[in-house]
């Protein structure tokens, strides 16, 4: 067996890890397989083609419409795609892509997602199957996977859990030390944090993610997603420190200083730009909660 698809479960053998090119980092992501049956084909090009030597793939369950998640779709002609219908518009019409990431009047940033997009020789898919909250999809040998909503990082952004192995794909809850992203058009703060509460209600044994990788044991996944979330308080912190009772603050005001992204790295100009969409979506959560109020085109402390 090819080194990059490993088996999950003594059990359930017929459940596998498959990693991504460059252990997942973007624009590869991580996928996990359960007998014919691959979520997201983010892994490569290359991995996807020697996937397939070994294993039959019949059907693709798409956890959201991001290019790092749906790269392979056009290697496998022949599957099933499902996907949410709140991410079906995006996946079926790549054009769009440019408005849900909020860079349709940024010349400079549909440069970028151009060349990532055709390096990525992404392709529109037909989705031939809709899923939602709480559907049951059969897996075939005895196995069926659970569909959980779980919004914010997209609008229709779906994680999965097989319920018989306890084995859940979390998907771009990825449990990464960078901690939630949420600079789309369709993208929610408040959704991401409901969504990792309702990650922690459900009994996870091994949980597979998009960027990280594998996680073992209830606890520590548990662990994982209270950490994920906290990282959204320490963002809420940082940024009402920047703020006062008299002086307007933007998010443009606040971009720069580390408040989303701790570091910045070649794509500082798109990382800039993300990072002001996530901190207005920051104040309007403080805006709901009646800690801050409008003034002068900015916001100051209630």
């Amino acid at each position: 067996m090819n080194d990059f698809i490993q088996p999950i479960s003594e059990e359930f053998n017929s459940i596998f890890f498959v990693k991504g090119q460059n252990r997942g980092r973007y624009p590869y992501s991580h996928s996990l397989l359960i007998n014919d049956c691959l979520f997201d084909t983010g892994i490569s090009s290359g991995f996807m083609r020697k996937l397939k030597r070994t294993h039959a793939i019949n059907n693709i369950l798409l956890s959201h419409w991001h290019e790092d998640h749906i790269s392979g779709n056009r290697l496998l002609p022949n599957a099933q795609f499902y996907a949410h219908n709140n991410d079906k518009p995006v996946i079926e019409d790549i054009n769009l892509m440019n408005g849900y990431y909020l860079v349709e009047d940024n010349m400079e940033q549909i440069e970028l997602y151009t060349t990532i997009l055709e390096g990525l020789r992404l392709q529109n898919t037909r989705i031939d199957n809709l899923i939602e909250d709480d559907m049951q999809i059969n897996m075939g040998n005895g196995l069926k996977t659970k569909v959980i909503h779980t919004p914010g990082h997209t609008e229709g952004h779906c994680s999965f859990l097989e319920i018989n192995s306890r084995v859940a794909f979390l998907a771009d809850i990825d449990l990464s030390s960078f901690g939630p992203w949420y600079a789309g058009k369709d993208s929610s703060v408040i959704e991401f944090e409901d969504s990792i509460d309702k990650l922690m209600r459900f009994d996870i044994d091994i949980a597979v993610t998009s960027h990280k990788g594998i996680i073992t044991g209830k606890s520590k996944i548990r662990e994982s997603l209270k950490n994920f979330k906290r990282i959204i308080y320490d963002r809420d912190e940082r940024i009402l420190e920047n703020l006062s009772e008299k002086t307007p603050k933007t998010a443009k005001d606040l971009r720069n200083l580390n408040i989303i992204y701790t570091y910045y790295t070649e794509y500082k100009t798109y990382e800039l730009f993300a990072e002001e969409i996530m901190i207005n979506y920051h104040f309007e959560k403080f805006f709901k909660q009646d800690l801050i109020q409008p003034k002068d085109m900015g916001y100051i402390l209630s």
